[in-house]
């Protein structure tokens, strides 16, 4: 059999043609892909953003349950400084609504009625930021070691924050705090100071039932450096020392102070008769905290009235307990030097009455007699002036006092202590 040949020229076509529906397919396959590609991209775009409204839909929706378990980082706390305006002038106390002053009149039977009202408006409002702070063995049994009045004074966001005199726990005993509605919820302490007897305690939020949250509120922060003479207060808490009460006075005249290490502390007095256990606090009557209520606050020949603790003058170490920081502590009992006894030779600044046992101004040298005017250089010219310039510093720092010491022939000599700030966070 003649084998046949292939003219070449024919092979070349037959390749030509091959190459030719060959390139044809790929440009088809290509067609198609972007097509395929296109409807993938939409699909994706449009599963994305599905699954994006979705996923933020229920981060809100589930944020207040979440947030408390991926947000360790309690936020500061800062109360507000006081302000300068008379509380209910204007919009500051809540009177007329034109800005003006209160004006004045002589108080009948119908005005008299309605402070009554008035007064009771605001106690029911104010009571629930009022709590019972308790050390309890047996939470079921209600075995209840030790008991005070507590204020709900701040929320950092993780704890709810309660301000109350320092509850000492024994073996086996916790501390519980009770709300207006009957929970109890553990506590945990967040820091103390027993100089003035005072100690922040802390309830997490995310422990808090919902029902409970309705009753709660917090202190509204007063200017006590304000309140006047026959001034209406309502005082809540145990001023009794035991039952919760609710009791209406008035604010009495007398300048009453507290001296107490590093520090001269004003008293809020009223007229209503009280126990020396009491605890609790002193509200205006637009229902501002303006007193907190303790035994160290109790000062003698008062007769058993109530007095407390101008929130002013501690406004400083509250917010340092909220915040888990120790307030920090000299140990200096001191007054402020007159202008009498600047006439006769005394340098002007704080004279050192006292100087309390193994504290950090002994430790130094400092002796009653000395007068000091000055810490690292800044002039020191009353009490309150070095209570101010100590609360800036923290615990461990090491300070420089500027002080004088009189002589043998009466004259006063500089002389310069090095003291390391401590605190009295325990016994």
């Amino acid at each position: 059999m003649e084998e046949r040949k292939v003219p070449q020229e024919e092979l070349g076509g037959e390749t030509e043609r091959e190459e030719y529906s060959f390139l044809q397919e790929v440009i088809k396959d290509e067609e198609g892909g972007r097509k395929r590609l296109k409807r993938g991209i939409f699909k994706a775009t449009v599963y994305g953003a599905f699954l994006g409204i979705a996923a933020s839909v229920s981060f809100c929706l589930f944020r207040p349950w979440l947030e408390p378990h991926f947000n360790d980082n309690p936020s500061k706390v800062e109360f507000p400084e006081d302000e300068e305006e008379k509380e209910g002038d204007g919009d500051a106390g809540g009177e007329a609504d034109d800005g003006k002053k209160e004006e004045k009149k002589e108080l009948d039977e119908d005005s008299y009625r309605r402070v009554l009202q008035n007064l009771n408006t605001e106690a029911a409002r104010t009571k629930r930021c009022i709590v019972s702070v308790s050390s309890i063995a047996d939470i079921a049994g209600q075995e209840k070691a030790d008991s005070s009045a507590g204020i709900l004074i701040a929320d950092n966001g993780i704890e709810l924050l309660v301000f109350s005199k320092i509850i000492d726990t024994k073996e086996g005993e916790n501390i519980w705090i009770t709300f207006s509605d009957g929970k109890h919820h553990m506590a945990a302490e967040k820091m103390r100071d027993y100089n003035l007897g005072f100690c922040v305690y802390a309830v997490a939020r995310n422990e808090i039932e919902k029902d409970t949250w309705s009753g709660i509120e917090l202190a509204q922060m007063g200017n006590s450096n304000l309140v006047e003479n026959g001034e209406a207060v309502i005082i809540l808490g145990r001023p009794f020392g035991a039952d919760e009460s609710v009791s209406y006075g008035v604010a009495t005249a007398e300048e009453e102070y507290v001296d107490l290490a590093d520090g001269r502390y004003r008293l809020i007095s009223t007229n209503v008769a009280g126990a020396k256990q009491g605890s609790g606090a002193i509200f205006n009557r637009w229902g501002s905290l303006i007193g907190i209520i303790s035994p160290t606050s109790l000062v003698e020949g008062n007769n058993g009235r109530i007095s407390g603790y101008g929130i002013s003058d501690i406004k400083d170490i509250v917010e340092r307990l909220s915040n888990g920081t120790p307030v920090p502590y000299t140990g200096i009992c001191g007054m402020d030097v007159t202008e009498e006894l600047t006439e006769k030779g005394m340098p002007q600044g704080v004279y050192v009455k006292e100087i309390k046992p193994d504290s950090p101004a002994m430790a130094a040298g400092l002796q009653s007699g000395d007068v000091i005017i000055g810490i690292d250089g800044q002039n020191i010219v009353s009490l309150s002036n070095y209570h101010s310039i100590l609360m800036q510093k923290s615990e461990g720092t090491l300070i420089k006092l500027q002080g004088c010491r009189q002589g043998a022939g009466d004259e006063y000599v500089e002389i310069e202590f090095s003291v390391t700030i401590g605190s009295r966070n325990n016994k």
